[in-house]
């Protein structure tokens, strides 16, 4: 059994099938034993995600429900513990960034002591920065 950090581009990009042979690969591969463990952010992100690709009319209304039902279907356990907060708010300041959410998925994967996967670039960047293994779907 591994277990993992989610982040909600990793599962977008599974998802909504946008041709990303890594997100596709990773998702693939994952054994049902695998857990993965996303922060508090990830099912309300997700969810607007795949909302505003309804909303630009890049998805009709049946198919946004059947992406958040394969999301769904993921079984990401939320990392419910608030520190995720004050974590996150500390490396958004330590790396200079504007937001912190996306922070809340490093601070996550920190306190799992778990490898973070993602698609995000930038995510990607900071999880290096920080020295924590990370996964990136590109």
């Amino acid at each position: 059994m591994t277990r993992y950090v989610v982040d909600a581009s990793a599962a977008i990009a599974f998802v909504l099938r946008e041709r990303n042979r890594a997100a596709d690969q990773f998702w693939r591969s994952l054994d049902p034993a695998d857990e993965l463990v996303g922060a508090q952010l990830f099912l309300p992100e997700c969810t607007s995600v795949i909302r505003r690709q309804v909303f630009r009319a890049n998805l009709t209304a049946a198919e946004g429900e059947s992406a958040l039902q394969d999301l769904l279907g993921f079984r990401v356990s939320l990392n419910l513990d608030e520190r995720q907060f004050t974590r996150s708010l500390e490396l958004a300041h330590r790396m200079q960034r504007a937001r912190a959410y996306d922070m809340q998925y490093l601070a996550v994967a920190e306190m799992e002591d778990v490898e973070l996967v993602t698609a995000d670039g930038g995510l990607h960047e900071a999880a290096l920065e920080l020295g924590h293994p990370v996964r990136f779907l590109r």
